[in-house]
């Protein structure tokens, strides 16, 4: 899958996904001050989903029908990285065959699931 992560995604979290057979690109090796909707924009001309850690996505996508490939939001309140990256690790399997065309929140142990809606481009 090809993933586009927001520019608050731990080089860890990248790593850790490049390592499963992702192509991950980094929203900072783009633009240390790209914003989201551009962020969105270049992820859907690539075909990339969406990985953040930034609760505006949602807006973008639901309210202001910027199109995109799909969104996972993490919501992880561990308080090291390592923590975090372990509940990723864990739920990870459980988002990534449904990532495409969907709006993903992974809290600590949940998953929630929207399709995210059609729009004209």
């Amino acid at each position: 899958m090809k993933l586009l992560a927001d520019a608050h995604i731990s080089r860890a979290t990248v790593n850790y996904l490049a390592g499963l057979g992702h192509d991950v690109l980094h929203a900072a090796a783009l633009s240390p001050r790209m914003s989201d909707s551009a962020i969105l924009k270049r992820a859907a001309t690539d075909g990339r989903v969406v990985l953040t850690a930034d609760k505006d996505f949602g807006e973008l996508c639901f309210r202001r029908l910027i199109a995109c490939a799909g969104v996972v939001l993490l919501r992880l309140s561990a308080p090291s990285e390592a923590g975090r990256l372990e509940t990723l690790k864990r739920l990870w399997p459980l988002v990534e065959p449904n990532a495409t065309g969907h709006f993903h929140v992974i809290a600590d142990s949940t998953i929630r699931r929207a399709l995210l809606p059609s729009v004209e481009e």
